[in-house]
Parts: structure tokens; C-alpha cells; sequence
């Protein structure tokens, strides 16, 4: 499956997510698809950068933030999730999580189960510590 009908897949689940993309805010300017109103493409600075990862079991990134906020798509999997000081958060296939500008957070897979992250984010990302064992292997909250 290319990665056009995998995207395409998530319209139903995420439409702020897809927008956010850059593909379809462009095929929306010059798409009939849009009616009850204006429809415009925003010159986005700085642009949005999108990552396409695959998480071994375990893996994950380290606390980061993003300046103008990230978008995590799971394609295929489980995920794992926690802004600082919050609770983790498991995601399936499907889901997707919104965390905002300057939130410090981190990323990846589960511990016994790998998967498939399709990121937007914009702006500069700032890495700064490992996640601990303890931190990840927090119980989890289910959406």
C-alpha cells in the first residue's frame, strides 16, 4: 500500500491531523471537493517537517519539545506517550495525539510491542534528556 492510501485512511479519525500534513492542504486550493465557503492554504512558517519512524518494542525518543507543537499519527502498533508531569498515554493504530508548542515530552513504542509513528511537527525540536526505565515503564492510561 503506497503512502498516499495509508494516509488516506486516517481522514475519518483525524481531519486536523491530515490537514496538517501539507499534501492535502494543497490538493484542497485546488480541489471542487470544498464547498460553503472559502478554502485557503496557509504558507506555514517555519514549515511543518514530517517523520515517518518504526519503534522497536521499547524504543522511544528522548524528552523533547517542538516549538510550534507535534502531531503523532499511529499507523500500525502500540505507542506510548507522556507530557512531563502527565500520565503515560497508550496509543493504538488509528490514534493520534495532539502536544502543543514547547511541551516537554517524549515518544515510542511499547515495551512489549513495536509499531508505526507518522509525525508532524513545526519548528525546532530541542532534545534534552533520556527517558528513565521508570518513566516508561509507568502503567499506562488508555485513550
Amino acid at each position: 500500500m503506497n503512502r498516499k492510501l495509508r494516509i488516506s485512511r486516517y481522514l475519518n479519525c483525524s481531519a486536523a491531523c491530515v490537514l496538517a500534513l501539507g499534501a492535502c492542504v494543497l490538493e484542497a486550493q485546488q480541489s471542487s471537493n470544498f464547498t460553503g465557503g472559502k478554502v485557503t492554504a496557509i504558507d506555514e512558517k517555519p514549515a511543518g517537517a514530517i517523520a515517518h519512524f518504526r519503534f522497536d518494542p521499547g524504543a522511544r525518543t528522548k524528552w523533547h519539545t517542538h516549538e510550534g507543537g507535534q502531531i503523532i499519527l499511529v499507523e500500525e502498533g502500540v505507542a506510548r506517550t507522556q507530557e512531563k508531569g502527565g500520565p503515560v498515554i497508550e496509543l493504538h493504530a488509528g490514534e493520534t495525539i495532539y502536544c502543543p508548542p514547547g511541551v516537554l515530552h517524549w515518544h515510542g513504542a511499547a515495551p512489549n510491542q513495536g509499531g508505526v509513528q507518522y509525525n508532524v511537527a513545526r519548528g525546532k525540536t530541542t532534545f534534552t534528556d533520556e527517558v528513565t526505565d521508570a518513566e516508561y515503564n509507568a502503567a499506562p492510561k488508555k485513550r
